[in-house]
């Protein structure tokens, strides 16, 4: 357990190094930023239509490293993955060797995967920075509803899914208790279906 956190710690240190490096800034990053930092990292990025269930591949050989992504991903999933796929390129090249590593393969590598979680967590949307939110919005007792109300108030691009983990981790929900909700749904009953869906569904 001990070399777990350890391992966990360095690459909470990594993510916050790598942020100050490329001058992130949590409201501001998106795809568009990280596709500047996987140029300035020299990684190629390739959109491919990948199996649903592989959502990135990194592949390095002869000092050649690239990244496939899967190209039917929504923008929040999609720069999660890039950014997941940074961590095995500062932390994993030497492991892998030559070849592919295809991430979501758990069970073949629990802690490699769960450590570029947490570093693509920490990069994208700091800890400290998410627990201001938090504070900011005062809620006690977390409802589905409420979720919603946060990822509407985060300044970071997250998905549902991301929000929910988090707050698991930080014991503000229990593990799974919105498993059930369909939370776009819910936001769009709460809030309006956004503009941009209305001219989808009309043009469909």
């Amino acid at each position: 357990m001990t070399d777990r956190r350890a391992y966990y710690d360095d690459l909470l240190s990594l993510a916050r190094e790598k942020r100050a490096l490329h001058g992130v800034e949590t409201g501001q990053f998106g795809l568009s930023a990280a596709r500047r930092i996987y140029k300035a990292e020299g990684i190629k990025l390739h959109y491919w239509p990948l199996s649903y269930k592989i959502k990135a591949v990194y592949m390095c050989a002869d000092g050649y490293s690239s990244v496939a992504v899967q190209k039917s991903l929504p923008d929040e999933p999609k720069l999660f993955a890039l950014i997941h796929e940074l961590k095995h390129h500062y932390r994993d090249q030497e492991a892998l060797g030559s070849g592919a590593f295809i991430c979501g393969d758990f069970n073949a590598n629990e802690l490699i995967e769960k450590g570029a979680e947490v570093f693509a967590a920490e990069f994208i949307y700091p800890r400290a920075e998410f627990e201001e939110d938090l504070a900011a919005l005062g809620i006690k007792s977390w409802t589905a509803e409420d979720v919603v109300r946060l990822k509407r108030a985060c300044k970071a691009k997250v998905s549902y899914t991301f929000l929910c983990k988090r707050l698991e981790r930080l014991r503000k929900i229990a593990r799974g208790q919105f498993a059930g909700v369909q939370f776009q749904k819910l936001e769009e009953r709460l809030f309006g279906v956004p503009f941009y869906r209305q001219r989808r569904r009309s043009s469909v």
